[in-house]
């Protein structure tokens, strides 16, 4: 478990690369449940959020894929933040360290709910946003 936290952490590759959407979704989830498992208050977390729901959206061919996608990112977060809780595979400090430092968060998010990702890439929404505001 502690390599696929290093493997995750580390070279997570963003959507715009994947092969598989709905992998792609649960690894979102997984280092965000990870993340919240060792802080609650994570300020990082709702950026992160963000981002990833982003990322699902714009790279989802269908509403019916984007639901499925989030579906499969909160299972996963759930998931990840119970088995960090019970049986913690790194250092919440290491964790959150690592987290915080993701080039993920070099991302840009725009109103209109296009994506910048932190390679350059540029996604650019296929539908509105859904009501999923920064706070």
């Amino acid at each position: 478990m502690r390599f696929v936290l290093f493997f995750l952490i580390f070279t997570f590759p963003l959507m715009a690369q994947s092969d598989t959407f709905f992998e792609d979704a649960g690894s979102l989830g997984t280092m965000a449940g990870v993340a919240k498992a060792c802080n609650e208050n994570v300020q990082k977390l709702d950026d992160y959020e963000l981002i990833a729901v982003r990322l699902i959206a714009n790279k989802a061919n269908s509403v019916e894929q984007e639901k499925e996608g989030y579906r499969r990112y909160v299972r996963e977060k759930l998931r990840a933040e119970r088995k960090q809780k019970n049986n913690p595979q790194m250092s919440c400090n290491e964790v959150l360290y690592r987290f915080e430092n993701m080039p993920l968060f070099k991302s840009v998010v725009y109103r209109d709910g296009s994506l910048k990702l932190s390679d350059g890439t540029f996604l650019k929404a296929k539908r509105p946003p859904l009501k999923v505001d920064k706070k």
